[in-house]
């Protein structure tokens, strides 16, 4: 039987977003099965509006121009959705742009709130990677970045630089998603056990928010596909989670959170992935999530993660550079994670597929 391991578990697993009985732990029906979802060529990657290299590739090189910026819907962290035309490559790409808070608060403070915390939206963004394939990939592409004030727009141009010393305001982008609508409940557990496609894709959610431990399951974080016959799903807001210890009790306990194993079963190619790993494979992974270092113009600029400088804080400022990334508490709490899921499995508590 399935080790609840406290009351709080409990009743996230009674609150199904809107199904009020706990699932049959069992995996979708033997004549469903597919090797896997069949991919869509270049549009293998139908939600996205190009690949997260590609996007990603683009947006280090600093070759583009600000077409338009909006709000970005409902949320309480000041989030804006900015057009990026590419120029010389004849594309644009949505993105969702947080700043970091660059008010009177302490420094670290500014860069890792509660409900604002960009280095966890970037470890969502680089854990996934441990256990499943780009196509899969249940978090967009999500990156640090430090708007120079010469280039600065709208409201931006009135606020000063997020840290004393630089010409810049620090924020997170994620790329925007295409054709992805609110779909409930997330669960239908009658579906995922007749449906292969759609159990493939909610336990790839399922997996990613156990693993991170997500704690903001509100309406309208969880976005699925408008394809309803390849109903892949998403998790677009990803930074109240990695919580250990004393920090792991803050988070929205009103809404049907995901931090534990809500589907009838698991994926076994990502079970096998993680299965592979090590606790140093872990916190490699997750200990440098993006680091940045202060040019001759007083602009942080992303370069690749070096030595952990701090591994006890998630921020790390060291003369010129500026480091994100878990704790090496948060780190061990993720493999301690790993290690119940796959004890669960090997006793039969959770069936894979």
């Amino acid at each position: 039987m399935y080790r609840f391991r406290s009351i709080a578990s409990i009743l996230a697993l009674v609150w199904l977003g809107g199904c009020t009985t706990l699932p049959v732990h069992r995996a979708p029906a033997a004549g469903s099965y597919a090797e896997r979802p069949a991919p869509h060529g270049t549009e293998s990657l139908p939600n996205w509006p190009m690949s997260p290299q590609q996007i990603e590739g683009l947006i280090f090189s600093g070759a583009y121009e600000v077409q338009s910026v909006s709000g970005a819907g409902a949320g309480t962290t000041g989030a804006e959705g900015v057009v990026l035309a590419f120029p010389d490559e004849g594309l644009e790409a949505k993105i969702k742009l947080k700043l970091m808070d660059p008010r009177w608060k302490l420094i670290t403070q500014r860069l890792d709130g509660i409900n604002n915390s960009p280095r966890k939206e970037l470890a969502a963004w680089e854990i996934q990677k441990l256990f499943l394939e780009p196509e899969d990939y249940v978090a967009p592409f999500t990156m640090s970045y430090c708007i120079p004030l010469a280039d600065a727009y709208g409201e931006h141009r009135e606020l000063p630089p997020t840290l004393e010393g630089s010409q810049c305001l620090l924020g997170v982008v994620a790329v925007w998603l295409n054709d992805i609508t609110l779909s409930l409940p997330v669960l239908d557990p009658e579906r995922f056990n007749r449906d292969y496609t759609y159990a493939y894709y909610l336990a790839n959610l399922n997996l990613f928010t156990y693993l991170i431990k997500h704690h903001d399951g509100r309406e309208g974080n969880f976005l699925a596909s408008k394809d309803d016959a390849r109903r892949q799903m998403f998790s677009i807001d990803n930074g109240v989670s990695f919580g250990a210890g004393f920090a792991g009790l803050f988070y929205n306990w009103f809404v049907p959170n995901w931090n534990s194993i809500r589907v009838p079963a698991m994926r076994k190619e990502s079970i096998d992935r993680l299965r592979g790993l090590t606790e140093d494979d872990v916190t490699a992974a997750l200990g440098v999530v993006s680091q940045l270092e202060l040019n001759d113009e007083g602009v942080y600029v992303n370069v690749p993660p070096g030595e952990n400088l701090d591994p006890d804080h998630g921020v790390r400022i060291e003369g010129d550079v500026l480091q994100f990334g878990l704790t090496d508490d948060e780190s061990e709490d993720v493999w301690e994670r790993i290690e119940d899921l796959i004890e669960d499995v090997d006793e039969g508590d959770v069936p894979v597929f």
